[in-house]
């Protein structure tokens, strides 16, 4: 349930961030990094899970690097979480934000609210598809 909390409380807090100012600052990744160490030190039994858990944040961070169209700090959170849930939850994860974004998108350009290049903040949809994580987690009896 700490978990849970702190992930919650870490992406709400880089949500607003991200989409008043469209950036978060280094010192929250730092601080949100510390917390999510700290989680992750009491609470993760198996290492290589954590180990692994880091792929998909470090697979974001590698395409955001290569073709300039992702936040360093979507990946940066993306890989805290990974650290903390494991891969195939972090991947779940991942893939539910991934997916609400894709969506929301097409809205967006269909109905010409929005453009190609426009871009759009991606924290929101890591704490949606969190959200989505944990409602199928309670659906399915908690695992």
């Amino acid at each position: 349930m700490v978990k849970e909390i702190w992930t919650i409380a870490m992406l709400l807090s880089g949500s607003v961030m991200d989409i008043r100012k469209k950036s978060v600052p280094v010192l929250f990744l730092a601080a949100a990094a510390a917390g999510s160490a700290v989680i992750t030190i009491i609470f993760v039994t198996d290492r290589s899970e954590m180990l692994l858990g880091l792929i998909p944040g470090g697979a974001m961070l590698a395409v955001g690097k290569l073709s300039g169209c992702i936040g360093s700090a979507d990946a940066v959170l993306l890989l805290l979480l990974g650290a903390m849930y494991g891969l195939r939850q972090g991947g779940e994860l991942m893939m539910y934000a991934l997916l609400l974004s894709a969506v929301v998108s097409i809205f967006l350009i269909t109905t010409k609210r929005a453009g190609r290049k426009d871009t759009l903040p991606f924290i929101p949809f890591l704490l949606a598809g969190f959200m989505l994580f944990q409602l199928r987690v309670y659906l399915n009896g908690g695992g």
